[in-house]
């Protein structure tokens, strides 16, 4: 394996931890700064950065900015600089520090993985060619994003007024190389409260498994009881019944099956409570879909996956939040029409959606990146499908690629998101070898 970037370690690793220290969590809008001060001041650093390098930099309205070097046909890089909060019960800052354990160097912090990490490792993969005098034979452009963690304004808004790339990567998933994605649907499903239980919330994201929940409810059976204490669930009294609180083990939604579900613990402990309590439960507590009818997969992507991500009361109504990756032969109505025939109870509200992504494997793009990876690896690896949405399904002739190692434990979305220096320092590698192949 080449050993370039290893002459970077320590600019990448100060670049990356001078972002990390902006909490860049969507904040209240400013002026100049519609998702809030903290993801303004990370682009700043960033394009600040990039500048230095001699690329040219652009701040779109604080929506999201770009930097741009070379000529001709253009190389779209989209990532994003806004993270998801932080949680609770870090080891480690959550602002980025940088820490010895064994022999290896561990850089901890939200957005280490997801997405500040990957992109100073493409900046400085990309500094490394013009280090050497290399002239691109691309145009290549760096796009950072500003809130695609709630909501991908940022990029609607590239897309809206700003050159659409001929073709693009986007280091903001795992790696070999993902060509295709499942589709994305989030909804909301309101139903009314039955007499009998107060309130029920828990969830900071629909995009996360939710690691805190409570719920009031006027009665608890004896096995409920029961349940709750073997399950460290938390029971007070209060003067119209009890109160429970759970806590789990956040998660990504794409991957909910890798979590603790805060939501559906507790359901699980009250579900000999009550009709309703059991009916939510059996709903929404197989991460395949099954108990909504929606266990659906295909060839090209894989499984459907179903996360219950928040649950709030309002008005004598609780209000659940689902997150739902579907395979790429399926579509939307597909999963509306089975969840509507599961729950006739319930007002269904599609609140969010991403369509699939399919890329032809045998493609220029992929095929370069598949090649990049290989050869810095020594591996014999193929494209993959995942469940997760990446700014690549944004534009056309794109694919995620990176910064997450096969067989790597991830956080991300958790707590304790870390990047090991090694990781880090070999991913910079192989996107130094795919801008190689795409752009010089």
């Amino acid at each position: 394996m080449d050993h370039t970037m290893k002459r970077y370690e320590k600019e990448m690793t100060d670049t990356l931890l001078s972002l990390l220290s902006v909490n860049s969590v969507q904040g209240e809008p400013a002026e100049g700064a519609p998702f809030g001060k903290g993801t303004k001041q990370a682009l700043e650093r960033f394009l600040r950065v990039a500048a230095s390098f001699g690329m040219q930099t652009k701040d779109l309205d604080g929506y999201c900015g770009y930097a741009e070097i070379g000529e001709g046909e253009l190389l779209g890089i989209p990532f994003h600089l806004d993270t998801v909060p932080f949680g609770e019960d870090w080891s480690h800052s959550p602002l980025g520090e940088v820490v010895t354990q064994g022999e290896e160097r561990v850089i901890y912090g939200r957005g280490t993985e997801d997405d500040k990490g990957p992109a100073v490792a493409v900046l400085y993969a990309l500094k490394s060619l013009l280090d050497e005098c290399r002239t691109p034979k691309r145009r290549v452009r760096l796009i950072a994003g500003l809130n695609e963690e709630s909501g991908w304004k940022c990029i609607e808004h590239y897309l809206a007024t700003q050159e659409i790339p001929a073709l693009s990567f986007s280091p903001d998933a795992d790696f070999p190389v993902i060509h295709s994605e499942k589709g994305v649907c989030h909804l909301t499903l309101t139903f009314d409260l039955p007499q009998e239980v107060y309130s029920f919330s828990g969830g900071e994201r629909v995009n996360m498994v939710a690691d805190r929940a409570t719920l009031e409810v006027a009665t608890l059976s004896d096995a409920a009881f029961s349940k709750c204490l073997k399950g460290g669930i938390k029971v007070k009294m209060t003067e119209k019944g009890f109160l429970l609180s759970a806590t789990g083990i956040s998660a990504h939604g794409s991957t909910p099956e890798k979590g603790e579900n805060a939501l559906l613990k507790i359901l699980y402990a009250v579900k000999s409570s009550g009709d309703f309590l059991a009916d939510l439960y059996d709903a929404f507590h197989q991460t395949d879909g099954s108990g909504l009818g929606i266990a659906l997969s295909d060839q090209k992507s894989g499984a459907l996956t179903l996360n219950l991500g928040k649950a709030e009361t309002q008005n004598g109504k609780v209000i659940l939040s689902l997150d739902i990756r579907y395979p790429v032969t399926f579509t939307e109505k597909d999963i509306t029409e089975r969840i509507a025939k599961a729950m006739p109870q319930a007002t269904l509200t599609v609140v969010g959606r991403h369509l699939p992504l399919y890329v032809d494997p045998h493609s220029e793009l992929v095929t370069s990146l598949m090649d990049a990876y290989n050869e810095v690896t020594g591996e014999n690896a193929k494209p993959i499908a995942i469940g997760g949405a990446t700014y690549a399904r944004a534009f056309p002739n794109a694919v995620a690629f990176g910064p997450v190692f096969p067989g790597e434990d991830s956080k991300i979305h958790q707590k304790d998101e870390s990047i090991a220096l090694s990781a880090f320092l070999r991913a910079a590698e192989i996107y130094r070898r795919a801008l190689e192949k795409l752009a010089f």
